[in-house]
């Protein structure tokens, strides 16, 4: 059980961010969601207090230092702990090293990477205040084995797993675990496009199926 622990969790609009905020609610945390679509979030964040939950909204763009800054004083400010940390807030854009242009480079290692680093940098101090912590950071399968037309997307994913074990090698000492979570592809509409482009029905099948279009794992 989560009673009396407070939880963030950044791309808070998204399914499996939502759910994971769910559960932890359900588990008797209280939970702020964080997300850089404000129309996104705050439905998002009615839609589990409509069951009742305990979950605050919070925008943020998690690839601004003042901004993810800002967002740690505020839970500091409203709960003055942070227990659990899950940095879920990600992009997905398609295509090879020669497709991929310099821009979408630059903003998926920014969201998912530099954002992830963000995140940690300026929770870990406020854990540490409170004794401890977890921090769990979304990664992917594409971070551990490459997939077809995802240059920019395996880079930061399989940076994120790197960044993970070394945060957990400075961090356990402190009484803060770092679990890496790396998922296969799962139906939600941050993969839709990609299914698409990747084969359509034929993919969607696979993810239910639970394995790649080729019986291999996908990634997210």
């Amino acid at each position: 059980m989560l009673d009396g622990k407070v939880a963030l969790i950044t791309g808070g609009a998204g399914a499996i961010a939502l759910a994971t905020a769910r559960r932890c609610a359900e588990q008797g945390a209280r939970v702020v969601i964080a997300d850089l679509d404000q129309a996104r979030l705050d439905l998002a964040a009615e839609s589990l207090r409509g069951l009742g939950l305990d979950v605050v909204a919070v925008p943020v763009d998690v690839t601004s230092e003042p901004s993810v800054r800002a967002l740690i004083d505020r839970v500091a400010a409203d709960h003055g702990r942070l227990d659990i940390l899950f940095t879920s807030a990600g992009v997905l854009v398609s295509g090879s090293v020669t497709e991929t242009s310099l821009e979408d480079w630059e903003r998926t290692l920014a969201v998912n990477l530099t954002g992830t680093f963000l995140c940690a940098k300026h929770a870990v101090p406020l854990m540490l205040a409170g004794g401890g912590g977890s921090i769990v950071l979304m990664s992917s399968t594409s971070g551990l084995v490459a997939e077809p037309a995802t240059a920019a997307y395996c880079a930061s994913k399989g940076g994120i797993v790197m960044l993970g074990r070394q945060m957990a090698v400075d961090l356990a000492r402190a009484g803060i675990r770092v679990n890496i979570v790396c998922p296969g592809w799962i139906d939600t509409p941050f993969n839709a496009p990609a299914i698409e482009r990747s084969g359509g029905i034929g993919r969607r099948d696979a993810v239910h199926r639970g394995d790649g279009a080729d019986g291999s794992p996908g990634a997210p």
